[in-house]
C-alpha cells in the first residue's frame, strides 16, 4: 500500500498533538519526534504491502484461479493475511 508523504506528515502530526496534549509524551526536540513517528508510519504501511502482496501472491499461485472479491477470496485472504502476520510476529 502506498500512502503519501503529506498524509504521513499529516497522521505524524495528530499522533504528536495528541500525545502532547494529552500529557502522554514529553518531546525535547519537536522535530526528532515527528522524524521517528514518520518513521514508523512509514516502517508500518510498507510492511503492511509487503504482507498484503505476498498473500495476493499466493492467492494467485492456486491452480483454481479465485476471483478477487469473491466470498471465497475474501475469506481466503482474511485466512492468509492473519498467517503472514502471526509469521512476522506482529
Amino acid at each position: 500500500m502506498h500512502i503519501s508523504e503529506d498524509r504521513i506528515s499529516h497522521i505524524a502530526h495528530k499522533i504528536y498533538d495528541k500525545l502532547w496534549n494529552d500529557d502522554l509524551a514529553d518531546f525535547a526536540d519537536e522535530r526528532r519526534a515527528l522524524d521517528s513517528i514518520k518513521g514508523s508510519i512509514d516502517s508500518f504501511f510498507s510492511l503492511m504491502g509487503q504482507i498484503d502482496q505476498a498473500v495476493r501472491d499466493k492467492l494467485a499461485s492456486y491452480s483454481q484461479a479465485k476471483v478477487p472479491g469473491s466470498r471465497e477470496w475474501e475469506i481466503l485472504y482474511q485466512k492468509f493475511y492473519a498467517e503472514e502476520l502471526a509469521k512476522r510476529k506482529w
